[in-house]
């Protein structure tokens, strides 16, 4: 999660609201909650192993850009039960627990992840735990605080896991969603003394918020990106500045630029959501099991499956755009 200044509204309890297989998420999802004058653009991943991949390719070395790049929060959520039925309970709607190792092996993994892509100069990450579904559990065991107070201290060094945990009922106004927004926010203002928000950063934020909503154009050329700062804001038509901009705007979450390449998303949910969701979950569908495409597929079968997708007309500047990016989706047969 990304903090800037803005204001929208509070979207948090449906993030936390227990989602049923045909409803979980699709690539990332990308939303913003406010509160109190900070704006948070909050990045709901995926937690299937087949979008691995992806995460690794979005999540660029944190603090790359650490001249003006935003601090980033994290939240670890863990649903103790699985979704699918027990073996031995064919009662329709029953889930098995889970157990405490398979909540270690989980967090483990994304601890490992967070701290692969901090860079050694940077300051302690923070991950912030979050039990879902508290009415189908009991308190945190002794067992899975056990796993916390393990995992803490093996990762002091990079990653400060917040205490306390949170055990949340979201169907519920008391169901302690509230206490998460108010520490997430609570981490964010002390994270922010010191971090100076860009106005210029703003003001070209507004400018392509609004070119998105007028022209629908998801997807700008660099050349569009810099006639929009210089025509309209009269900013210095200056490749350093031009650069630091766009960078900052990526790291506050609000855009999707990648230094070296041509092209900016403007839309970061369409992209992660509908564009990369759709392809990593196409193996799955059932037009997938029609294709004979045995691991790859052509250039010309990619641009005819995002335009089904995008019905849009950008499917050849997607495919650019994915390939300039190195984003490789395998299709396996």
């Amino acid at each position: 999660m990304h903090s800037i200044y803005s204001r929208k509204r509070d979207k948090l309890r449906t993030l936390i609201t227990p989602r049923h297989e045909p409803n979980r998420t699709q690539g990332i999802e990308v939303r913003a909650i406010t509160k109190d004058g900070i704006r948070l653009s909050l990045w709901d991943m995926a937690g299937q192993q087949e979008f691995h991949a992806f995460h690794d390719c979005m999540f660029p070395d944190i603090g790359a850009n650490s001249l003006y790049q935003a601090p980033c929060i994290f939240m670890f959520l863990w649903n103790p039960k699985h979704s699918h039925l027990s073996s031995s309970n064919k009662v329709e709607g029953a889930h098995t627990a889970k157990t405490a190792q398979e909540f270690e092996e989980s967090f483990r993994y994304w601890l490992k992840f967070l701290a692969s892509k901090r860079r050694q100069s940077n300051s302690t990450l923070k991950v912030v735990v979050v039990f879902t579904c508290a009415d189908q559990m009991d308190l945190i065991s002794d067992a899975l605080s056990t796993s916390i107070t393990s995992l803490r201290s093996q990762f002091k060094e990079v990653i400060e896991i917040v205490d306390p945990t949170f055990e949340v009922d979201a169907r519920k106004k008391d169901g302690r969603v509230k206490a998460v927004v108010d520490c997430i926010f609570e981490i964010s203002k002390e994270m922010l003394k010191g971090v100076y928000v860009f106005d210029i950063c703003m003001q070209v934020s507004k400018h392509l918020s609004k070119h998105l909503k007028i022209s629908r154009q998801r997807i700008i050329t660099w050349s569009q990106f810099r006639d929009i700062c210089k025509d309209q804001l009269s900013i210095p038509d200056n490749e350093a500045i031009m650069k630091a901009i766009a960078l900052t705007l990526n790291d506050y979450g609000i855009i999707i630029f990648i230094n070296g390449i041509a092209h900016i998303v403007l839309d970061p949910n369409w992209f992660c959501n509908q564009i990369m969701g759709s392809l990593i979950n196409f193996p799955g569908c059932k037009e997938s099991r029609t294709i004979p495409i045995h691991g790859y597929v052509t250039r010309h079968f990619l641009e005819k499956k995002l335009k089904s997708i995008t019905k849009c007309g950008v499917e050849s500047l997607l495919v650019d755009l994915m390939e300039a990016m190195h984003l490789c989706v395998m299709f396996m047969s």
